[in-house]
């Protein structure tokens, strides 16, 4: 016959150990995914909502965190400056006097009827009491036909972040808010929630099993209760029949004892009366022959 081989209970208990930790390090690392996604989607969501309320009070300026403002280019005529989807910062300015020929700034002016805000390089400075500015942009081939009055400066370009404006942009469209926002806050409380329940149930598991374990130990201890009651029982139950046996022993030999000492009483004179007759009968023939030998 051939032997199976036989896993000791250590390395059984290993192996689950081992398969536990893999489970819990596979746990540990969805879960960071997951809160780095949705950091993420509410840093997405603050700033969205900042630059679309911002946007829309009506005030005209440009979305401002920490005195920087943020602005998106859409056109080309800063480039390679300046390429169309970047996100550009800009300082707010507070003394226009301290803007010089070369710097680029961002400033209100007037597109095709419309009012906009633009972002170019300053060309020209006239100091009249106040300053107007000649802008022009780095891959356009003349000047800006309208002149910058210094009170139509906002910033003072900073720093840009490549391609980052397209995704802004995106982001305050109802569609980009949807899905880069929306869409990831709900799969986290989804899986927040279904995490929530699942540790509910086990919370209810363990506890109906510790209360199964208290009932279970509560009528083992009712069965060990009764055990030793039924065994007090019998042992009482024991003990009075052996003290009702000792008590009919104890009578019978009483019985017997006081019998046997009335029979030796009853007897005895009759054999003392025998031998009190036989010497009245002798001395009787003693008193008839004294006379024959006188």
């Amino acid at each position: 016959m051939k032997k199976k081989d036989i896993i000791p209970p250590s390395e059984t208990e290993t192996q689950e150990e081992q398969v536990v930790k893999q489970e819990s390090k596979a746990r540990k690392i969805i879960g960071t995914v997951i809160n780095v996604v949705l950091v993420v989607a509410i840093v997405l969501a603050a700033v969205s909502t900042y630059i679309s309320y911002v946007s829309s009070s009506g005030n005209g300026s440009p979305p401002n965190i920490l005195g920087m403002q943020m602005l998106s280019i859409q056109t080309n005529s800063m480039y390679p400056t300046l390429k169309p989807g970047d996100l550009i910062f800009a300082k707010k300015v507070d003394d226009p006097k301290t803007l010089e020929v070369g710097d680029i700034i961002t400033y209100w002016t007037v597109i095709n009827g419309e009012r906009v805000l633009n972002t170019h390089t300053i060309v020209e400075i006239y100091d009249e009491g106040y300053r107007i500015f000649s802008t022009k942009g780095d891959n356009n081939t003349s000047k800006d036909p309208l002149m910058v009055h210094e009170a139509e400066v906002i910033g003072k370009y900073s720093w840009k972040i490549d391609g980052l404006g397209k995704f802004v942009d995106y982001l305050q469209t109802s569609e980009g808010f949807l899905i880069v926002v929306v869409l990831p806050v709900f799969i986290f409380f989804l899986f927040y929630l279904v995490q929530f329940f699942r540790v509910l149930f086990e919370y209810q598991n363990v506890k109906n099993r510790i209360k199964y374990e208290q009932e279970r130990g509560r009528t083992e201890d009712l069965l060990a209760e009764q055990e030793r009651k039924q065994q007090e029982q019998k042992e009482q139950e024991r003990a009075a029949m052996e003290a009702e046996l000792r008590e009919k022993l104890k009578a019978e030999l009483l019985a017997s004892m006081g019998s046997g000492e009335k029979v030796p009483e009853e007897e005895a004179p009759a054999k003392e009366e025998t031998p009190a007759e036989e010497p009245a009968q002798e001395e009787a023939p003693k008193e008839d022959s004294a006379p024959t030998e006188e």
